[in-house]
């Protein structure tokens, strides 16, 4: 388990990677991140090690620790098991969606719309996650939460290596709530896995050459900055 200033850690680093300012490939360096955030490098080692179980880093003997850089058919597979997962989850879901429930995915799809309007595509992106990870979570099994939560992030990974041909305006969500609602289970779970097939087909399947910034100047940027502890 992580201690408090290791879960900070962990949480800045993994919201960089979803929001693209860690790119894949890129190269954890535990010196500059053990600076950047006022620590020594044994907390910095074990937050690398959390990362690289959750798939969103890989070790590599002798060099050092990088973002991950999933393959075409690593990018397949996450999507594949998404598609299961999430078929089952929200099905269970339709059966048992209380009006609260209901309440806070509408306002998710509504915060969705708010940042499709507003041009923040990557904010839009995010709360997509939230709107699938919080029926992963209605569902009542640790299992669909757990799972999907790690394939959700591995998504975010795989639109920032390989991008998209195009922009995807969510208004499948809404129809897959209002299934939900209706509790027309089988009607959610086509449109769902639809929805899945629909993301992945818009992935553009080749290697993304925009550079980041460093890992100091990253950091910097969030105000981590201190004593070494």
């Amino acid at each position: 388990m992580l201690q408090a200033n290791e879960v900070d850690m962990y949480k800045a680093i993994k919201d960089a990677i979803i929001e693209q300012k860690l790119r894949p490939n890129m190269q954890l360096v535990e010196d500059v991140l053990a600076e950047s955030f006022g620590v020594s490098r044994t907390p910095v080692r074990n937050v690398l090690r959390r990362l690289a179980s959750e798939k969103l880093v890989t070790v590599i003997p002798y060099k050092g620790t990088f973002v991950a850089c999933p393959s075409i058919y690593e990018a397949k597979e996450v999507f594949e098991m998404r598609r299961v997962l999430e078929a089952a989850a929200i099905k269970k879901v339709s059966r048992t969606l209380t009006e609260d429930q209901f309440d806070q995915l509408h306002k998710l799809l509504q915060k969705e719309h708010e940042a499709h309007r507003d041009g923040d595509l990557l904010g839009a992106l995010r709360i997509t996650g939230d709107f699938h990870l919080r029926i992963g979570e209605f569902a009542g099994n640790y299992y669909f939460f757990r799972y999907l939560e790690e394939l959700i992030s591995l998504t975010y990974v795989i639109i920032a290596f390989y991008g998209m041909r195009k922009n995807v305006y969510c208004h499948e969500h809404e129809h897959i709530l209002q299934a939900m609602k209706e509790g027309n289970g089988e009607l959610a779970e086509k449109l769902m896995i639809d929805h899945l097939k629909d993301i992945e087909s818009t992935l553009d399947f080749g290697e993304n050459g925009t550079q980041s910034n460093s890992l100091a100047d990253i950091f910097k940027s969030r105000g981590y900055a201190g004593t070494r502890k």
